[in-house]
């Protein structure tokens, strides 16, 4: 399964400038069999959710959300489907203590993107994955991502960060299986059994 996990739309996004059909769309015809909505501190209301995949299977779609921390780092989450999750400028701690809670995935995004420092602890905390590759990634940053991923001993992940409908997909993972659940998406991400891929591979 071949999947974008993070993109945003218009509809929660106001710094996107396509719709969901639209970013749909795209993913579609540029070959992926899944995406996950993670627009800023907005989850994909379960109906809209359930929606969204009737009217385009097989294709499937998920929910995640990306928070800015209180210390002003932007993580992706997976699996969490809770409210309060959207309610909070969040400490990374106690973000870290609500998705540990809940099983859900974390990962780092877009680090090394407005400094040159993380400006949180993930030895203490360690994040499931850190994003190595993305539209927002500075192509400086790789090398560095990758070192700290190594130290942590942490997982990649390659998303596009989409905003716009033909960036949709430009970095991705294929998965070693098809995911049919929020619990079905996190465990495949956990086991670590995906590749990251980028269409210009």
């Amino acid at each position: 399964m071949k999947i974008d996990l993070h993109v945003h739309a218009k509809e929660r996004s106001g710094c996107s400038v396509s719709g969901e059909q639209e970013i749909i769309a795209s993913a579609r015809a540029r070959g992926l069999d899944a995406l996950a909505f993670t627009d800023h501190e907005r989850l994909v209301p379960a109906s809209r959710l359930a929606e969204l995949n009737r009217l385009n299977a097989p294709f499937r779609i998920f929910s995640g959300i990306e928070l800015h921390t209180a210390e002003e780092e932007d993580v992706l989450v997976f699996g969490i489907q809770d409210p309060r999750i959207e309610s909070m400028h969040w400490p990374y701690e106690d973000l870290y203590r609500f998705v540990r809670e809940r099983s859900g995935f974390m990962a780092l995004a877009h680090p090394f993107r407005y400094r040159d420092t993380i400006n949180v602890d993930l030895r203490k905390f360690r994040p499931d994955a850190i994003e190595a590759r993305s539209t927002n990634v500075p192509e400086h940053a790789v090398a560095r991502i990758i070192r700290t991923a190594g130290d942590l001993g942490c997982a990649m992940l390659y998303a596009s960060d989409a905003h716009r409908a033909e960036d949709v997909g430009s970095f991705h993972v294929c998965l070693s299986s098809a995911a049919d659940s929020d619990f079905a998406l996190v465990s495949l991400l956990r086991s670590r059994t995906y590749a990251c891929c980028a269409l210009s591979d």
